[in-house]
């Protein structure tokens, strides 16, 4: 499939280098100029040209920002943004003593439904989910698409009874969906303990796998060490 991201950042990469040879372009023809009056109305032009340019070399790197860490599909945080976030707001969390959650969510039926409707309604399924993700939690909260059909959830600040809360939502919100057909959410969520993130992740990672390999259409809950609830 052509690559339209990566034609965008090959772009991007090469204005530089443009930019510094049409500086020294300028400063060439400048040194030809005889006139003061005209060499300084020459100066003023290139100025604002510089101007102009360098603002648009700071657009592109904004851009080229979002490109690195969003799916283009969905509109989410892409896996490697999910990564920045949940490393900040571990650090985050331990400083402050605060609560930590994270969600993992994988579409159940969603090959049958690819299977049956095909890879273009399959991707308007996946960007509808990204829409109502999105809007089933909080501002402060980040929402991200792993690629494929799973999507991570960081919820900084949110205790048990907060999460459970959000985790309804955000089901609620997925089955509001037309053209979901009968594909439903296997949910995994834990609170942080003072640990890497990535055994933070694998153990989130097991709830969700438990919930699949027993049907899917759940959220199990670790709330402690020895126990486990699910909504």
């Amino acid at each position: 499939m052509f690559n339209k991201s990566a034609l965008k950042y090959k772009r991007f990469k090469h204005r530089p280098f443009l930019f510094g040879i049409g500086c020294i372009l300028c400063i060439t023809l400048l040194q030809g100029i005889t006139s003061y009056w005209l060499r300084t109305a020459s100066v003023i032009l290139m100025a604002v040209g510089f101007m102009l340019v360098i603002n648009k070399l700071a657009q592109d790197r904004r851009k080229l920002l979002q490109l690195a860490t969003h799916d283009e599909l969905t509109g989410l945080g892409n896996f490697k943004a999910y990564q920045e976030r949940l490393r900040c707001e571990s650090q985050r969390a331990l400083r402050r003593h605060n609560s930590l959650t994270l969600i993992l969510v994988d579409l159940d039926k969603f090959k049958h439904y690819n299977d049956t409707y095909g890879h273009r309604l399959g991707n308007e399924l996946l960007h509808s989910a990204g829409q109502v993700f999105r809007d089933a939690v909080r501002t402060m909260d980040g929402v991200y698409r792993f690629g494929g059909d799973e999507f991570a959830f960081v919820l900084p600040e949110t205790n048990y009874e907060e999460a459970c809360s959000i985790a309804k939502r955000i089901r609620q919100s997925f089955e509001s969906l037309p053209n979901r057909d009968s594909v439903t959410l296997s949910m995994g969520m834990a609170i942080y303990k003072d640990e890497p993130v990535e055994k933070f992740f694998d153990r989130v990672d097991h709830l969700l796998y438990d919930v699949k390999a027993s049907g899917g259409n759940c959220c199990h809950f670790e709330y402690s060490e020895t126990s486990m609830a699910a909504l």
